[in-house]
């Protein structure tokens, strides 16, 4: 690989083991509209396409045991069960919880190495703010790139190419403009299908993380450059 100037790094899996406390969400908006609970396994299997996926998905399932149709849903019902799930998980987004191994140390060491760091996540922007505050981490990360921000979430690569743009600012106070970075020198860190894929629509490097709560298989389907079982193990992999 050229020389990586920036990584951009999933939230979900990659920084953070989070699954955990995003089923306990999803199941306390269940219980609060009397609806089905599900196990934390199948909940977390739904994950990575951002909330009102995760939402919909949860719904289509729960209403197979309490024998009513998600089609039948109003848009305003649907809203309120996402608006609900969003406040409740942004209260109880920290519980439970942690950050992978290695990735504190990883996330110092490519500061000193002077390595950008941003955060492109289907996850809700607010929400990745708390988190990365809360672990001391928030620091690092140049750019933090949530949906509200965009038009099109990841596979869409424009995520990427946001958060590119703005450590290419960040560069650019007092530089020069042949030292903005290209998506060649780009490495993009995820754990999901999706995120491997945004990295090959951006023409970036890509690392898959296999000790995630991505799918497995799909994320290995995607022949990603490089592939770790956690994030922090690049620190071996880029000398630092």
């Amino acid at each position: 690989m050229e020389k990586i100037r920036i990584i951009i790094f999933d939230c979900d899996g990659v920084v953070i083991n989070s699954g955990a406390d995003i089923a306990a969400a999803v199941n306390a908006m269940l219980d609060h509209f009397n609806l089905h609970r599900l196990s934390e396994e199948k909940l977390i299997s739904y994950t990575g396409d951002g909330a009102s996926k995760l939402i919909l998905r949860a719904l289509n399932s729960s209403a197979e045991f309490g024998g009513f149709s998600v089609r039948n849903i109003s848009p305003e019902t649907m809203s309120s069960y996402l608006n609900w799930y969003l406040d409740y998980y942004y209260e109880h987004c920290i519980i439970r919880t942690v950050l992978y191994p290695g990735i504190a140390v990883l996330l110092e060491r490519l500061s000193l190495a002077g390595i950008h760091v941003a955060l492109v996540s289907n996850k809700p922007e607010n929400i990745s703010h708390r988190i990365l505050e809360y672990f001391d981490i928030a620091d690092y990360f140049d750019a933090v790139i949530g949906p509200n921000q965009l038009k099109h979430m990841k596979p869409n690569p424009e995520g990427l190419q946001l958060a590119t743009d703005k450590i290419n600012k960040i560069i650019g106070i007092g530089g020069k403009k042949e030292d903005t970075v290209s998506p060649c020198q780009v490495l993009m860190v995820g754990d999901s299908d999706v995120d491997i894929q945004a990295g090959h629509a951006f023409k970036c490097h890509t690392c898959a993380v296999t000790g995630g709560i991505g799918n497995k298989e799909r994320l290995a389907a995607e022949h990603a450059d490089i592939t770790v079982k956690y994030a922090g193990d690049l620190r071996g992999l880029l000398a630092l």
